[in-house]
């Protein structure tokens, strides 16, 4: 029998994981590139994006359109991963280990999952289709104890392009949840 009790609240982040997006078909469908992991996620915060437009006649709100166009927000962690910068962002690696931006590069879309812990359950997320900005990078010097930097990265979520998913989310218990991690991101089973 699945546990039926709730989250009443969510706090903590962990198992951040990042697939590339190496191809898009005519119809929109991804093509995902293999998974990276990305230890040491520190915060991450997503604010819907979008807008409700009502029309007003017969003195009321006669229609009341809704516009989805995804999230926006960030992810900090305690360093951004070599294998997202080469895959996503485009950095080129060269024969002597240093790690080269091009001003020409076009980063790459890619899907996102991470998960909260919660009181009663972790609740795993995804977002289907996303584009980061370059990180900042800068430091501070140490004084009488080390603070840590913590790099972040801007993160756009836009729905997909060939079934307009946004994002998904499971809970422990859920069937989706034991698979939520695999070397493709969750895709939508038949609807309930």
């Amino acid at each position: 029998m699945a546990n039926t009790t709730k989250n009443k609240v969510t706090y903590g982040l962990k198992n951040v994981h990042v697939w590339p997006i190496t191809a898009t078909s005519d119809e929109g469908v991804p093509t995902y590139g293999t998974v990276i992991n990305w230890p040491g996620a520190t915060e991450v915060k997503m604010d819907a994006e979008g807008s409700t437009d009502p029309l007003y006649a017969d003195d009321s709100v006669y229609y009341q359109g809704v516009s989805n166009t995804g999230y926006s927000g960030s992810l900090t962690s305690a360093d951004v991963p070599e294998d997202f910068l080469t895959s996503v962002m485009g950095y080129i690696k060269d024969s002597n280990g240093a790690m080269i931006e091009n001003a020409d590069t076009v980063p790459k879309e890619f899907a996102i999952a991470f998960e909260f812990k919660g009181d009663a359950k972790k609740r795993r997320h995804l977002f289907y289709r996303c584009t980061a900005e370059r990180p900042s990078v800068g430091s501070s010097t140490k004084e009488d104890k080390v603070d840590p930097n913590t790099p972040e990265i801007k993160i756009t979520a836009l729905p997909r392009l060939d079934n307009g998913n946004v994002k998904a989310r499971a809970e422990e218990g859920d069937t989706a949840y034991d698979t939520w991690y695999g070397t493709a991101p969750y895709e939508q089973a038949t609807t309930a």
